[in-house]
């Protein structure tokens, strides 16, 4: 990390006052002189290098950003149920009715309706228009080796940033590949899904098949792996990235454009693709953020220490997807049979490789020790024997309170003393009859308003399983905008449906959770931080969390994968293209909303149903929206973005024309 500090330091300078008076787009426009190309010799750095390395730090692009994080995980969650706010299941907490909201009103919905937008239109393209404007001013015999292959990068990144726009919204304003754009007075097209995949897909492509053949010497190596700060100067790794986005992108399209999917997919038969756990492309926060500022101001980890309630561990992956089955005991109160989860099968399967070994690299336990995560549908409290009554039953069913008419209260926490109390109402006291019913209502309360973690992530009190805080607090990772995992689950879906040469099915199954159990280890094993280093986990946290969070030793991936693919050998093809979103949505988890949410959108149409767990309470979101103030800026966009501008009209990709309705709608 210290070499990639070194490398932005030299690199990212030169730029300073590029960008110092240019936080606006239409002044960007305005100052085409804002960085010319005798800065940079006199410099000694190329110019269009140096706007490749800034493209490559770029905020919210191939690395996290805390208000958008922040967002995606507040209301992205509630889109689709990437972790669980319990006060939106339960109407105990706070009196939240079974009544249908959306996002679009939620505080905070203009910076997760409109960042991808904003951040295309300034941010993610500036870079890319300067750097191809310098480029253009180069006479095509005075243009490097070097020159050259960095344009090429650009042009791939432009792809994927484009990508990030038009998935979100469908229409946006584009530049074709080799304009300087509003540099040179050209105006942006407003292009969408349909006409841009095909040219990104096609263009990278073409770029991919340039650096097969290229080679550098030892002093144009060198220059680029001073440039490079996400793959330290790989060409095979800007190759297998390459590949991997053109996979993704022929996905997406697979609904609309299956022809081009299957023709893409036999194109990158035999080429290198991300297969590796330690494949992926990001840069961590802590490469460009001063690290004093990380945690506090500036990074991802502040999102997660103030979005404490996303952190709650869904069902659906504990036990639908990684196998971890709650062990269910019952017992007779008052004439009724009620059910309680007393444990779980997490020991015994993390040995004998039935239970998936993420279980323990990527959540953490409740304070009984038990994997066992809520639900996002309602719960009234009317079925004595729900999921959430299950999970809840076990903290008093078993206690002296049941038993004994002098007992009036019930204890409960941590091992270390700090324990949690709740005491019978005083008509109770002298009675065993009611109190089941009394300890559930109250049991649901605590737990729904978060009075065991106070809204704090970390703590030691958590009566329902979190996701491991070793992983969200490593402020080494690379944030992961494109893992090696999703290149094999695209793989295993593409067998699945039949689109091109793709493989075995079984095989990218098996492998894409080896690679995720392999990465996760690693993300919370290697992770060296504490409360006393800069950056530091949060001092509110408790230092017993963070070392129980630490796995005691790493299990067999491999046996478990397996075990895995046994069972994806017994589904119907839908069941296993919904087992393959599973895992996507699973290994990416708190760090990547966008990528799953797309694949949901995508895949409504071909499993008659959202595959993703949206929250019962909220209307299902279909796209992004623009921002209002483009109808005063640009009327004659306007009126073409307008007509879609609505979060229940499906994008095109989808292949849909009719929005997939949740519970309440």
């Amino acid at each position: 990390m210290k070499n990639v500090l070194t490398k932005l330091t030299l690199c990212v300078l030169v730029l300073a006052t590029s960008y110092s008076c240019q936080d606006q787009l239409e002044e960007l426009y305005q100052d085409p002189d804002g960085f010319s190309k005798s800065q940079a010799d006199a410099a000694g750095v190329s110019i269009i290098a140096g706007y490749f390395t800034s493209q490559l730090t770029q905020g919210f692009y191939l690395r996290g950003d805390y208000g958008a994080q922040y967002h995606q995980m507040r209301s992205g969650s509630r889109v689709m149920g990437t972790g669980v706010q319990l006060y939106y299941m339960a109407p105990e907490a706070f009196g939240v009715s079974y009544t249908l909201r959306d996002v679009e009103n939620d505080w905070g919905s203009n910076g997760f309706n409109r960042s991808v937008f904003n951040q295309l239109n300034s941010n993610w393209v500036k870079g890319i228009l300067w750097a191809q404007k310098e480029f253009n001013n180069i006479a095509e015999a005075d243009r490097s080796k070097l020159d050259v292959l960095f344009m090429r990068l650009l042009h791939a990144l432009k792809g994927y940033a484009y990508q990030r726009g038009i998935d979100g919204y469908d229409n946006v304003p584009y530049f074709q590949t080799g304009s300087a754009g509003a540099l040179d007075g050209e105006r942006a097209e407003w292009l969408g899904q349909e006409e841009v995949y095909p040219i990104i897909i096609a263009e990278l492509g073409e770029i991919e098949e340039y650096l097969s053949t290229l080679e550098l010497d030892a002093s144009e190596l060198s220059v680029f792996q001073n440039q490079d700060v996400i793959f330290n100067g790989s060409i095979m790794q800007w190759r297998k990235y390459i590949n991997s986005l053109r996979l993704r992108w022929a996905m997406t399209v697979s609904e609309r454009l299956p022809d081009l999917t299957t023709a893409t997919i036999n194109e990158l038969a035999g080429k290198p693709l991300f297969d590796e756990a330690n494949d992926v492309a990001g840069l961590a926060d802590i490469a460009i953020v001063d690290p004093s500022r990380l945690q506090r101001e500036l990074g991802i980890t502040r999102a997660f220490r103030e979005r404490a309630d996303e952190c709650r561990a869904p069902k659906r992956y504990l036990e639908d997807a990684m196998f971890c089955i709650p062990t269910e005991e019952s017992v007779v109160v008052e004439g009724e049979t009620l059910y309680y989860f007393s444990g779980d099968n997490a020991a015994e399967g993390l040995e004998n490789g039935t239970v998936d070994p993420r279980i323990k690299y990527v959540f953490s336990s409740d304070i009984l020790g038990r994997y066992i995560g809520a639900e996002t549908s309602w719960d009234n409290g009317s079925d004595p024997n729900s999921y959430l009554n299950k999970i809840i039953r076990t903290y008093y069913i078993n206690d002296p309170i049941m038993t004994d008419v002098n007992v009036t209260e019930v204890s409960f926490g941590s091992e270390d003393g700090d324990e949690q109390t709740i005491a019978l109402s005083a008509d109770l006291e002298g009675t065993l009859v009611g109190r089941e019913a009394f300890l559930l209502d109250a049991f649901r309360g605590y737990l729904t308003s978060s009075s065991d973690t106070n809204f704090q992530i970390g703590t030691d009190n958590n009566m329902i399983a979190e996701f491991n805080v070793r992983p969200l607090y490593n402020f080494d990772i690379r944030y992961p905008t494109l893992h090696a995992v999703e290149t094999e689950l695209s793989l295993a879906e593409a067998a699945v449906r039949g689109f091109g040469n793709a493989g075995s099915a079984r095989e990218h199954y098996a492998n894409a959770i080896k690679l995720s159990c392999d990465y996760w280890y690693d993300i919370n094993n290697d992770n060296t931080y504490s409360q006393q280093t800069v950056p530091a986990f949060p001092s509110n946290m408790d230092p017993s969390r963070i070392e129980r969070d630490r796995p005691s030793k790493e299990y067999d991936a491999a046996a478990f994968a397996e075990y895995a693919a046994q069972q994806f050998d017994t589904m119907t093809d839908q069941e296993k293209v919904q087992a393959i979103f599973n895992q996507l949505q699973l290994h990416y988890g708190l760090f990547n909303f966008e990528v799953p949410w797309t694949s949901a959108r995508r895949l409504i149409s071909y499993l008659g149903d959202n595959p993703g767990s949206p929250y019962e309470t909220f209307r299902w979101k279909e796209r992004f929206l623009y921002n209002p103030n483009i109808q005063a800026t640009d009327p004659a966009a306007w009126a073409i973005i307008s007509q879609t501008d609505d979060p229940d009209i499906p994008v095109w990709f989808t292949g849909r024309n009719t929005k997939w309705k949740n519970v309440l709608e």
